[in-house]
């Protein structure tokens, strides 16, 4: 099968509709998801979400209708009691913020399904709450004096959309620095507790607005895996941001694509959801800064890097004593390179021209000395700058083994310096004298 159905021309107007909603919804959740994420609050998506529920019961009871500005209202007021209540349970010092946040939409949640339940005359299905239906979305349409302007769902998500995007752009310098620092934009009167508190009633709204499309559940991937995917990608926040609408709308069409494989017999909804599913996790593997084949791929090279540099500091060493070149086999027995691994690393040592070969005795070449004396240089200055500050002798080798892959040849200079220009280390060996560049 093949994606030509996917076509423009190929699709019908529903399908189109449905995938435009399906893009706002997702784009919609992601924009306010992003801040989620860097907060560390993913959890707090789901608490709203599913808390909201109370507020809806409420305000339909006392105005008899689903759709009006009082069911927005009351949601969002119950957006921002979840996070109120949950910062004074936290507060209590009793129970970690989580903890907090899991009782609290439990509770809220609960009531809201009871009430629903219990209330026979309140025009409101819980299945639709909770998993909504995006495919009969199209069939209510928007009618202005005779003429159809699409399905209703659309243009109030496109509104949503909108504002979010508005309050996103209005307030980004507040959500920025609150997010990574609030103690910084409480310093500089940005008041980051009411943009917190702002930020969950627009997720508040939002889910309210998605309600219909996708459900109360569904949301809650929405509100995460798009910023998710677009954090896995990027560290800044405006293209985070960007990605992360760009993500939504991905999610909809393949979603919707899934949909049609299986000749409409899945959810929409769903099915955009388990996309977003897929993508994560490919994101996830294959993120070419923060993927897992990149991570364990950086950890693999760093081993064998390490191991290049120790043995060029052994060789250095033999230098050092005036026994070098020497034998591969000997230098090999000599200092414990006895696995595939340090075999491996000294090979690519000797094919980079880091290391020379010549009848069976190996030495360093001029560019493998400089990167040795370098990183004894740092080694050395290390464990005099650990002595100064009072470390014994025979405490400064294990530091400095670590330090002597880190320290730059400015940083070194600037040590010796603050030394006072020392000859020898701790234990007396010479300090190599810095490589002019």
């Amino acid at each position: 099968m093949t994606l030509a159905f996917l076509l423009p021309w190929n699709l019908q107007s529903h399908e189109i509709w449905i995938m435009a909603i399906g893009a706002l919804v997702c784009s919609s959740c992601g924009i306010l998801g992003c801040f989620l994420i860097l907060k560390k609050l993913s959890l707090m998506g789901d608490a709203i979400s599913h808390s909201v529920l109370p507020g809806i019961v409420i305000a339909v009871m006392l105005t008899g209708k689903i759709h009006s500005i009082w069911v927005v209202l009351a949601a969002g007021i119950m957006g921002i009691l979840t996070p109120v209540f949950t910062d004074m349970i936290k507060k209590s010092g009793l129970v970690h913020e989580d903890t907090a946040i899991g009782a609290v939409f439990t509770t809220l949640f609960a009531l809201g399904v009871v009430m629903v339940s219990q209330i026979g005359n309140i025009d409101l299905d819980v299945d639709c709450v909770l998993y909504g239906e995006i495919a009969t979305t199209p069939l209510d349409v928007l009618i202005l004096s005779g003429i159809s302007f699409g399905p209703k769902a659309f243009w109030i998500l496109a509104m949503v959309f909108s504002a979010n995007f508005l309050f996103v752009f209005l307030f980004y310098k507040q959500l920025k620095i609150s997010t990574f620092d609030p103690a910084l934009a409480k310093a500089m009167g940005l008041h980051p507790e009411r943009v917190h508190y702002l930020l969950m009633a627009m997720i508040s709204i939002t889910t309210i607005a998605c309600f219909e499309a996708v459900g109360s559940i569904l949301v809650v991937a929405m509100l995460i895996v798009p910023g998710a995917c677009a954090y896995l990608l990027t560290q800044r926040l405006k293209i985070m941001l960007i990605l992360s609408i760009v993500a939504g709308a991905l999610f909809s069409i393949s979603g919707y694509a899934i949909t049609i494989a299986f000749q409409g017999d899945v959810s929409v909804s769903g099915s955009m959801t388990s996309a977003a599913g897929v993508f994560f996790f490919l994101v996830l593997f294959l993120s070419p800064s923060q993927g897992i084949l990149v991570t364990l791929w950086k950890k693999y090279e760093n081993k064998h890097s390490l191991i290049r540099d120790h043995i060029l500091l052994d060789l250095y060493r033999q230098e050092e004593k005036g026994k070098s070149p020497i034998t591969q086999a000997h230098f090999l027995s000599e200092y414990g390179y006895t696995t595939q691994q340090d075999i491996k690393a000294l090979k690519k040592l000797l094919q980079n021209k880091m290391v020379l070969s010549k009848e069976d005795a190996i030495c360093l070449s001029p560019d493998g000395k400089k990167r040795a004396q370098e990183m004894m240089r740092a080694h050395r200055l290390w464990e005099m700058y650990m002595s100064s500050l009072g470390a014994a002798s025979d405490h400064v080798h294990r530091s400095a083994s670590d330090m002597e892959h880190i320290l730059s040849p400015d940083l070194c200079n600037q040590i010796d310096k603050a030394l006072d220009h020392p000859d020898c280390d701790p234990h007396g060996k010479k300090i190599p004298a810095a490589i002019q560049q």
